[in-house]
């Protein structure tokens, strides 16, 4: 489909605006993700993960901890650790990808402090922050409650008014806003919620440029964002350079990383003091932005921040879900409407078959249904063009005027559906059509746009408010020539002339449903309409599945996590002299395996997304399969004891090939973690095989097996062979091992006697099968 959209380009932005290209350009090339420097009121150091020594360290671990940032670089990461904090530690850095959201209590130099890590070009990033305020617990208790009134959500708007009106409770901040990316990348703020002294922003629009490119990737990659104070100075990290690269460390993914001075600026200029960002992506793109601003210093705690990303993740999750369902609801009303008008067309098509046989043909044909087609979609005016004729109804442009926009149609339409609100900027000659021509929404029945029908729809003066004037988004201090943002955000209105009413997406789809059935005259439209209703009812049905089971799993870690906090609370204001470490910690590691638990869910609910939306990317590299196996085999040593399983490994030396090393991960976890779940009390065992090109992965319990009637179904979405009551989990782990493996071109099955335990046997080509659907899913070659 062929869609218009002005100023997407950087050129086509600066010709809208009073500012060049090269400054777009210069601003867009800022690097943003290597400052060299972090927020102050953390510190921030990176390891060597091969012998745990200090490579870098921000300036500021004086006044932190107590130890100059030099005197740290080179030593052992362990001498500055209390015994305690040395085990969660090394646990952490044994797992295939570290949770920034899941923080790690820590005693470094002697004082305590909270640590989040992730690894960044090769070194392992240790960001140390001040333990979380007490309110931290009842933020924490609070997440099941906003959880429970997301999932009443009934539409994409409702339920970012609910997320606004939530998180403004939650955490005290004196905005809330959520931005809504419009096409062009310019944004608008939909909802928000606010202290009643504060100027409104609802209802603005903002460039696309206050947003440059750099930043919104960085948006995608990095879920949440915050600034506790933008007149803090800023740590510079010694040495700037990452000694595995040479070049300034990667801090993309590092929640202390130091702020733009252009973005300080855009918040004083807001009159912010603080703030944090929350992003909302869906389909792997930035649909909108949570927005939070302060007017005195703030900042959550790390704890907090996590339930933040958390709760990020869930929204992004249900706004897909919501914008499927009103897209389908959508389909199906344009197929309906189409179905009305198709039965019209057709009947008329029939008679003028009869009339005329030898020309008959159904395109020729809609040159006598204009009338007919006049109504079909928000039109004033339709025409039908063939290679000889122009059929015309309501109100259009002059015959050869229409025949001009149709030589050019024929010349620049790549697919059979065209829309746009704005034809004068498309077409410069059709300027002088506005009145009666801006927006034109074209079909196209034949190769090379033989016969076309057209909409057009009058240009329609409109007021759009911005939030300060769009054609002045940056300007230059006079005094250092650097580039910053507009220093007003005064409501400036513009009026918009030469652009018709947006055609709707419904409208697009009947159009498109149309030329469908145009094409065949009798297309089984009853068929269609019933499998888009069945369609709409699967998609409600997956929806409340998803809703009921998610809040049934959600809430019970997070209520064992409330439970051990309020615990913990009591214990603290019991404890004469402060609680004593030795009892602290296993309530405190209670609370931590709870967060990863829901971490881990909201986890698995991603990867449904992906693998739905076609967006899940894989990269593959070779790997050594026995390693992978005994790794995953060794972080469950705990848990099987637990269980009462004893665990035996038999892996073949040498097995390798080219998989992707973290979804091969998933699959062995979500296959061990069943066994010992099922066949509690009992040995479990795993192989490693290869032959005949073809490497072998056999897991088997001897627990409580799997019914004949349900092995076929276990690989599906939701599906369960035993009681939810009985054994916790969405019912999703299966399917996605099931996915997983056949995107690396393998296959899995499962042999099962019921009582006697279950074998689930995964295959794997030893050699890479490229298949043919990774271009479209975006899959990363080795």
């Amino acid at each position: 489909m062929l869609l218009r959209s002005p100023r997407v380009a950087i050129a086509a932005a600066a010709s809208e605006l009073d500012i060049s290209p090269a400054e777009l350009e210069e601003c867009a090339r800022e690097p943003i993700h290597v400052p060299g420097s972090v927020q102050p009121h953390g510190a921030l150091i990176t390891v060597r993960e091969d012998d745990l020594r200090i490579a870098q360290a921000s300036e500021n671990t004086q006044a932190l901890v107590g130890v100059d940032a030099r005197a740290l670089v080179g030593r052992p990461l362990r001498a500055l650790l209390d015994p305690a904090s040395w085990g969660p530690l090394e646990r952490a850095l044994g797992r295939p990808s570290l949770r920034k959201e899941s923080p790690l209590p820590m005693r470094f130099a002697g004082l305590a402090l909270t640590a989040t890590m992730h690894r960044s070009e090769g070194l392992v990033v240790i960001e140390l922050e001040a333990p979380g305020p007490p309110e931290e617990e009842r933020i924490a208790g609070a997440l099941e409650l906003v959880l429970e009134r997301l999932g009443g959500a009934r539409s994409v708007l409702d339920l970012l008014g609910i997320v606004t009106s939530e998180l403004k409770a939650l955490t005290g901040y004196d905005r809330v806003m959520i931005y809504r990316f419009h096409e062009d990348g310019h944004g608008e703020v939909v909802v928000e919620e606010r202290e009643a002294e504060m100027e409104p922003y609802l209802g603005l629009h903002y460039p696309a440029s206050d947003i440059p490119p750099q930043a919104r990737r960085l948006y995608k990659k990095n879920p949440i964002r915050c600034i506790r104070d933008v007149e803090a100075r800023d740590a510079q990290i010694v040495p700037e350079e990452n000694p595995r690269t040479g070049r300034p460390l990667d801090l993309s993914d590092a929640w202390l990383r130091s702020v733009s001075p252009v973005h300080v600026q855009y918040l004083r200029n807001m009159g912010a003091r603080a703030s944090m960002s929350i992003s909302i992506v869906r389909e792997g793109e930035l649909f909108g932005l949570v927005a939070c601003h302060h007017r005195v210093p703030r900042l959550l705690g790390p704890a907090t921040r996590g339930m933040c990303v958390v709760l990020g993740r869930m929204v992004s999750l249900q706004v897909e879900v919501l914008a499927q369902h009103e897209a389908t609801e959508q389909k199906l009303r344009a197929s309906r409407r189409a179905q009305r008008y198709v039965e019209q067309v057709t009947q008329g098509l029939g008679a003028a078959g009869k009339r005329a046989p030898a020309t008959g043909d159904a395109e020729r044909g809609l040159l006598g249904q204009v009338e007919a087609l006049s109504g079909f979609v928000e039109a004033t005016g339709v025409a039908v063009v063939d290679e000889q004729n122009v059929a015309t109804a309501g109100v259009t442009p002059a015959r050869e005027q229409v025949l001009g926009i149709v030589a050019w149609l024929r010349e620049v339409m790549a697919e059979p559906i065209y829309a746009t609100d704005a034809l004068g900027e498309e077409l410069p000659e059709a300027r002088a059509l506005a009145p009666v021509a801006s927006g034109l929404l074209v079909t196209s029945f034949s190769p090379g746009a033989r016969t076309l029908l057209m909409w057009f729809r009058p240009e329609v003066e409109r007021t759009v408010t911005w939030g300060g004037d769009p054609r002045k988004p940056l300007t230059r201090d006079p005094m250092t020539m650097r580039l910053a943002p507009r220093r007003s955000f005064e409501v400036w209105r513009q009026t918009v002339k030469g652009r018709a009413e947006p055609w709707k997406p419904w409208e697009i789809e009947a159009a498109s449903a149309l030329r469908a059935a145009v094409a065949a005259i009798v297309l089984g439209q009853a068929a269609e309409l019933a499998r888009l209703a069945s369609d709409l009812r699967a998609a409600l049905r997956t929806r409340d599945d998803f809703l009921t089971v998610a809040s049934h799993e959600l809430r019970t870690p997070i209520a064992t996590l409330r439970l051990t906090l309020d615990g913990l609370e009591r214990a603290v204001s019991r404890a004469e002299g402060g609680l004593r470490p030795a009892e602290a910690l296993p309530r405190i590691e209670m609370a931590q395996r709870q967060v990863e638990r829901t971490a881990s869910l909201v986890d698995q609910l991603l990867d449904v997304s992906k693998l739905s939306s076609g967006k899940l990317a894989l990269s593959f590299s070779e790997m050594d399969l026995g390693g992978l196996v005994r790794r995953v085999a060794e972080r469950h040593l705990l848990p099987a004891a637990a269980a009462g399983c004893t665990m035996e490994v038999h892996a073949e030396p040498g097995v390798v090939g080219q998989w992707d090393e973290g979804r091969l991960d998933q699959v062995v976890t979500n296959l061990l973690t069943n066994a010992i779940k099922y066949g509690a009390g009992k040995p479990v065992t795993i192989e490693v095989t290869a032959g005949r090109g073809e490497a072998e992965i056999v897991v088997k319990d001897r627990g409580i097996g799997i019914p004949v009637e349900a092995q076929a179904r276990i690989f599906e979405r939701f599906e369960r062979a035993v009681p939810t009551s009985h054994y916790g989990g969405f019912g999703l782990g299966l399917w996605i091992v099931k996915q997983f493996v056949e995107q690396m071109g393998g296959r899995v099955s499962v042999d099962s006697t019921e009582g006697r335990g279950a074998t689930f046997t995964v295959r794997l080509p030893l050699v890479r099968r490229v298949r043919h659907e990774e271009e479209g899913q975006g899959v990363a070659g080795a």
